[in-house]
C-alpha cells in the first residue's frame, strides 16, 4: 500500500521547500513528492500520515565523521580520575590515550551500541565513523544505521606498520559491516611513516577503498610536518614511546603533503582542515575530495576555525560531523549545526549548512544516489521534526539551522522503515 506523510513543511533540499508538503512512499522508495494535497487527489487510496501543521519533513542528517567507539568517553575518563586537559592539544590526544588504554574490548562494543541509539534519536541516518578496535565492527551488524565504517590504523615501526596492513585486508575483504560499507582511516600524518601512509594509498586505490584522514587540524601538526620539531616532537613522540622515530622534516604543509603522496582524490574525506591556505583549497577543490567540518570539537580543542568563505570560494564540497564525546559534548547534528551557525555567521547561508548536514554529507560516504535529499526512486529516507517556534517558509532553513536542542525528532524512517519515534 502506498503511503503519503504529510507535514506543514517539506524540505527536498535540492528543490524549494514545500508548504503543506508531502512525501508518497511505496515499498520503501519515494514515488512522489510534492503539495499534500495534489499527491492525495492522484493517489486516493494511500494511507495518509499526518504530522501535523506544526512539523517538518527533511532527510535525515548525516554524521559524515564521528568515533561511535567512544560514546562513552565522558564516563571512563570519570572512572579513572581523568579531568579535562582544556584546549591544550597534546594534553589532549594524551589524555585520549590514558583513556582508551584502560578499556577491556567488550567496553568499545557496548559504546557504540548507545552511540548508534544517539545518533536514532538526533535525527541521523547515516554516520562516516571511525574504529580502532576493529572486533568492535561486530556491533554494526544489525545496525540500521547507514553509511561507511573506516578502520583506524596509524604507526611509524615498518614491522608493525606491515603487520596491521595485513590484518587490513583480511578485513576489508568483507566490503560490509551491516548497513555500512568499509573504508580506510590512516589516522593523521603526524603518526605515520611516509612508508606507511604510501603503502595505505596503494592499497586503497587497489581495491578501490575510500579513504578518511585527519588533517591540518592543529597548528602543531603544520610545525611538525615543516620542521619535525615542536610540541609533537616534544611531548606525544616520547609519550608513546617513539622518541626515536621523529622524522626528517618534510617540509611541506598537511595539505602539500597530502597532495604530494597521491592523497587527494575524489571519495576520500579530509576530516577538520582547519589550518589550510587559498591555494590548498582549490587543490581540495580540484581533487574532488570532501572536507568535514567538525567546529564543536575544533572549539573545544581550542585550534582554530577553519576557513569556511575560501573552502566555499574555492568550491570545495563541504560536510559536518561531531567528532566524538572526547571533544564533544554530544552526537546530535542539530546541535552541530547550530554551532556551526554561530561560529560561521555571516560567511555561509542557512540552505549551505542544511545541505552540509543532509545530501553533502550522504555524497562524501558515497549515499549520494539515496540519501541526503528528497526526489522520485530514491529511498524513503526521512525525519519529521518539531520546532518550539515554526516560522513562515521563507525563514524556515533559518530556524532548522539555528534551533539545536529545541529541535524535537517526532520518527526517523530508514529504508521506508520507522526506526526511532517521540513515544519509543
Amino acid at each position: 500500500m502506498d503511503i503519503l506523510y504529510r507535514a506543514r513543511y517539506l524540505v527536498p533540499i535540492i528543490a524549494p521547500v514545500i508548504e503543506s508538503g508531502g512525501l508518497l512512499v511505496r515499498r520503501g522508495q519515494i514515488v512522489d513528492i510534492g503539495p499534500a494535497g495534489e499527491l492525495f487527489a492522484a493517489s486516493p487510496q494511500a494511507r495518509v500520515v499526518d504530522f501535523g501543521d506544526d512539523a517538518v519533513l527533511l532527510p535525515p542528517l548525516v554524521n559524515a565523521h564521528t568515533h561511535l567507539e567512544l560514546t562513552h568517553f565522558p564516563q571512563w575518563a570519570r572512572a579513572l580520575g581523568e579531568s579535562s586537559p582544556g584546549d591544550d592539544f597534546i594534553d589532549w590526544i594524551k589524555h585520549v590515550i590514558r583513556v582508551k588504554r584502560s578499556l577491556k574490548p567488550e567496553q568499545f562494543s557496548a559504546s557504540i551500541k548507545d552511540g548508534i541509539q544517539a545518533c536514532l534519536a538526533a535525527g541521523t541516518g547515516a554516520v562516516g565513523d571511525i574504529l580502532s578496535w576493529f572486533p568492535a565492527r561486530e556491533a554494526f551488524r544489525q545496525c540500521p544505521l547507514f553509511g561507511r565504517l573506516y578502520l583506524e590504523t596509524l604507526g611509524r615501526d615498518p614491522a608493525h606498520a606491515r603487520h596491521i596492513l595485513q590484518g587490513l585486508g583480511k578485513i576489508t575483504g568483507e566490503v560490509v559491516s551491516g548497513r555500512l560499507r568499509l573504508g580506510i582511516s590512516p589516522h593523521s600524518l603526524y603518526n605515520l611513516s611516509s612508508e606507511y601512509l604510501e603503502d595505505l594509498l596503494s592499497y586503497a586505490h587497489r581495491h578501490s577503498f575510500p579513504l578518511a584522514i585527519h588533517i591540518a587540524e592543529s597548528r602543531e601538526e603544520t610545525e611538525f610536518l615543516l620542521h619535525s620539531r615542536g610540541p609533537l616532537a616534544d611531548r606525544l613522540y616520547p609519550y608513546v614511546g617513539w622518541q626515536d622515530m621523529v622524522p626528517m622534516p618534510v617540509g611541506q604543509t598537511p595539505v602539500a603533503y597530502l597532495e604530494a603522496k597521491g592523497g587527494l582524490k575524489p571519495d576520500n574525506l579530509l576530516i577538520h582542515g582547519v589550518h589550510v591556505t587559498l591555494d590548498e583549497c582549490q587543490a581540495i577543490a580540484r581533487s574532488g575530495a570532501t572536507v568535514v567540518l567538525c567546529p564543536r570539537s575544533n572549539a573545544r580543542l581550542g585550534v582554530g576555525t577553519a576557513p569556511i568563505s575560501d573552502y566555499l570560494e574555492a568550491g570545495v564540497d563541504l560536510a559536518l560531523g561531531t567528532d566524538s564525546p572526547a571533544s564533544n559534548d554530544s552526537l546530535s547534528m542539530w546541535d552541530e549545526l547550530a554551532f556551526a551557525r554561530k561560529v560561521y555567521a555571516g560567511r555561509v547561508e542557512p540552505q549551505m549548512l542544511l545541505r552540509m548536514a543532509t545530501r553533502n554529507g550522504a555524497c562524501a560516504i558515497g549515499l549520494c544516489a539515496d540519501m541526503g535529499s528528497f526526489s522520485p526512486r530514491m529511498s524513503a529516507h526521512f525525519q519529521a521534526v518539531r520546532l518550539d517556534h515554526l516560522p513562515e517558509i521563507g525563514d524556515l532553513e533559518e530556524a532548522l539551522v539555528s534551533s539545536g536542542k529545541n529541535v524535537q525528532v517526532l520518527s526517523l524512517v530508514l529504508a521506508g522503515r520507522e526506526i526511532f519515534t517521540l513515544d519509543s
